[in-house]
């Protein structure tokens, strides 16, 4: 019989066949080619997985801190007690109440702005309001509040301001430690309001303050009539009347003021005239001003005329009337006179002052004789 052969087996790749022949000329036994792919595949495939897993666990990771930070102040911080501190008139429940807040709010969810504009808008006095938040249930609110500077009248009565013109009350008088201004003409404020660019007669006035402030004088001003604004006056230290004119270069008026009050031959009382951008004129208490003198020279000229104007059968009173004015013209003669040589000294006088960096002469005249 014929012997029958074995088919040959036929290899998918070359290169395991030769793999195969190498083992078998070394004498080992040959690896199958796909139980090593096999491998390297399931490898890769776990470093795959290990990496998802990886990234999965960091994205619940972060999504639970976030869910943590939301959830946390909802949950645990709520307001259980509300304190308020700083110097006020207010009582700490009305301030409390009027706030809004309440127990159990959530601290991380106020509005500190609108709470402080509330509160504002309620009480006038208040300037600043902030809320501080003492975890884990403590809310703090801090007060500071406005002073009063000026006791502005209207109408019998009087507005309460501060340095910024903010009407903090009405009051029935002058209030302690503040300016009484008159003339102002505030009728249209009412508490709670702020002067605005419409009051300029108050603008001035704040300009002024300020400017004292400045000049740290503020707190010896007594009193300001601004009702000329071409004719400012000014108490100061209860002991002198500044005539500040139309307040035309202020702040050079308060610096020449500053220096007169520094003036060791200034007398303790009288006024200081300050209408003159050269030089200040003083005179006593008692001596009536330029203005004064000619308002009363036209109230003796028109009384005059009334006088000659009435019954014309009374010729005794008519001639006494007549001879009246007729002294009253010849005193105001005599009185002009005077304040024409007393100008006439002034200007002598002012041309031998000293004059300063801007060329205008400085000094004060105390009876015609400039001291400073």
């Amino acid at each position: 019989m014929a012997k029958q052969t074995e088919p040959r087996r036929k290899t998918n790749s070359p290169v395991s066949s030769r793999s195969g022949q190498q083992a078998n000329r070394a004498g080992q036994p040959a690896r199958p080619a796909r139980t090593s792919r096999n491998s390297e595949r399931a490898r890769q495939q776990r470093q795959r997985r290990r990496r998802r897993n990886k990234l999965v666990f960091r994205v619940v990771c972060g999504l639970l801190i976030c869910a943590a930070i939301v959830l946390a102040p909802t949950v645990f911080f709520r307001v259980s007690h509300i304190t308020v501190t700083g110097d006020t008139r207010y009582t700490e429940q009305e301030l409390i109440d009027a706030s809004g807040v309440r127990e159990g709010d959530n601290m991380f969810f106020l509005d500190s702005s609108h709470i402080a504009q509330i509160l504002q808008a309620k009480y006038p006095y208040l300037d600043t309001v902030k809320l501080h938040r003492r975890l884990p249930s403590t809310l703090q609110i801090e007060i500071t509040e406005r002073t009063a500077a000026l006791s502005v009248e209207v109408n019998g009565e009087y507005l309460l301001m501060d340095m910024t013109g903010k009407v903090l009350e009405k009051n029935g008088q002058v209030a302690d430690n503040t300016v009484e201004v008159v003339g102002a003409e505030a009728e249209k404020l009412k508490v709670g309001d702020t002067v605005g660019d419409e009051q300029e007669k108050l603008q001035t006035v704040l300009d002024l303050m300020n400017l004292m402030t400045q000049y740290e004088m503020n707190d010896k001003v007594g009193s300001i009539d601004i009702e000329k604004a071409y004719d400012v006056r000014m108490r100061f230290d209860d002991r002198y009347t500044i005539l500040l004119g139309n307040l035309s270069d202020l702040e050079h008026k308060i610096q020449f003021l500053q220096a007169i009050l520094k003036e060791p031959s200034l007398p303790e009382t009288g006024i200081i005239d300050l209408t003159d951008d050269k030089k200040a004129h003083y005179r006593p208490d008692d001596t009536v001003s330029t203005s004064e003198e000619q308002d009363d020279t036209e109230e003796a000229d028109d009384a005059a005329e009334t006088g000659q104007s009435g019954d014309s059968t009374d010729d005794g009173q008519e001639q006494d009337s007549t001879d009246d004015s007729a002294e009253q013209e010849e005193t105001g003669a005599d009185d002009a006179s005077g304040q024409e040589e007393q100008a006439d000294t002034g200007a002598q006088d002012g041309d031998s002052s000293q004059e300063n960096s801007d060329g205008q002469t400085t000094g004060v005249v105390l009876y015609g004789k400039i001291i400073l």
